[in-house]
């Protein structure tokens, strides 16, 4: 199987989407992602990104707006996300 949502429930998507970020981090060691890369395809998992054309384009505004709070308490996001996320939220605080 080559999807690159795996199989199983929400939380072994969950654990293998944490192993694709791994892929894709910059900070991780090889080893590290190589140990990712063995996870991904022993639950038949896709270690390629998703083609633009399978992301969704409609977000959930929910789920964006959880998104830009979350970016508000991460210690390490910088100011200029901060600023933008709270720009966001202001320009979108009716919708809540």
């Amino acid at each position: 199987m080559s999807s690159n949502a795996g199989t199983g429930d929400a939380h072994t998507n969950q654990v293998l989407g944490g192993y694709k970020a791994t892929l894709k981090n910059d900070n991780a060691s090889e080893e590290a992602k190589d140990h990712a890369r063995e996870v991904l395809e022993e639950h038949g998992a896709s270690t390629e990104p998703l083609p633009q054309s399978q992301k969704n384009p409609n977000p959930s505004p929910e789920r964006v707006r959880a998104g830009y709070k979350a970016t508000l308490n991460n210690p390490r996001t910088s100011d200029e996300a901060k600023e933008k996320a709270e720009n966001y939220l202001e320009e979108h605080k009716d919708e809540e």
